[in-house]
């Protein structure tokens, strides 16, 4: 794969993530959860990762994670199996058209309850001067490690922030019952 020139790339502000293990957590089913495999790694074989890339799934640590080849737009698990499904940083690869059948699946796969965690990047319109891909430094704090990565997408007409999921997930009859805002990125938790 060829590097990308960093002169395309328009970089955010490094934004510290701290995330907190949580006592009990049932099945989860991680979306994206290739690369770093952040919450794999923070709960072990509690998590079922589904990424489109095969690639992206062989980088991710080694745990006793499930990892499968999956789309999230067409999940392949029977309804009601999973207590809680994550995104980390995810959403920003998949189409805003697209997004309301992706929250119809997670739903379907939730367990009545069941909740929705969405840590995402606030990405703004792009403008004509602006740069071809848009992206985030992030510093990820967990477990006691810390990960330095980044996460960027082709910025075309795909703008996305916090409002449009709290609206996506109101379409979908999901109650939101956290939200955070940092500088660049946004944290959502919702309820079925």
């Amino acid at each position: 794969m060829s590097k990308i020139n960093e002169e395309k790339i328009h970089f955010t502000e490094q934004q510290t993530i701290i995330i907190k293990e949580k006592d009990y957590i049932g099945r989860i089913l991680d979306i994206g959860g290739g690369g770093e495999g952040i919450i794999s790694q923070l709960y072990g074989d509690k998590v079922v990762a589904i990424d489109l890339s095969e690639e992206e799934l062989k980088e991710a640590p080694k745990n006793d994670s499930l990892k499968i080849i999956m789309d999230v737009r067409q999940l392949k698990f029977l309804d009601e199996q999973f207590d809680i499904v994550t995104s980390f940083f995810t959403f920003m690869y998949i189409n805003n058209e697209d997004l309301n059948q992706v929250f119809k699946e997670i739903k379907r796969v939730l367990k009545p309850g069941g909740k929705l965690l969405i840590w995402g990047l606030k990405i703004p319109k792009k403008r004509e001067i602006d740069k071809e891909i848009f992206a985030a430094r992030l510093k990820v704090e967990f477990k006691n490690k810390s990960i330095e990565t980044g996460y960027g997408t082709i910025w075309e007409d795909n703008e996305q922030d916090i409002d449009k999921f709290i609206e996506i997930a109101r379409q979908n009859e999901m109650k939101v019952i956290n939200q955070k805002q940092g500088k660049q990125y946004f944290y959502l938790e919702v309820k079925i």
